[in-house]
């Protein structure tokens, strides 16, 4: 292969300068991923020594409830009684603020008295 040179005979990629940078990226990368596995494998030691160790809790307390949020033990009940009571609320009269007058009417009714009447 032959090498391109200038008017003046230096070729126009110094190939040993492009090798040399090259060779320097390939260390820093190296050399900053050994860096950063020490520096989290120093973390993770630090955290695990400064850190309680977690409490298996039904064997500690059997009778104290997790954390919330918990799992849901019948999700198909659960999902039927929410459903339930939104169709109660939006299928039925009530007050939702007495003091200002403001009420709550079926999705059915509001809609015919839109249709009737238009919006304000």
């Amino acid at each position: 292969m032959a090498e391109v040179k200038q008017e003046n005979g230096k070729p126009d990629v110094d190939v040993r300068a492009i090798g040399k940078f090259l060779v320097w990226l390939t260390t820093g990368l190296l050399g900053s991923a050994a860096l950063m596995w020490f520096v989290f494998d120093r973390f993770t030691a630090r955290e695990a020594r400064l850190s309680p160790p977690e409490e298996r809790m039904e064997f500690s307390n059997p009778q104290k409830a997790p954390p919330e949020p918990r799992l849901e033990i019948d999700g198909v009940a659960a999902l039927k009684a929410y459903r339930a009571d939104e169709d109660a609320l939006a299928n039925s009269y009530g007050w939702v603020d007495p003091e200002k007058g403001i009420v709550r009417i079926p999705v059915d009714r509001a809609l015919d008295l839109v249709a009737k009447e238009g919006l304000k």
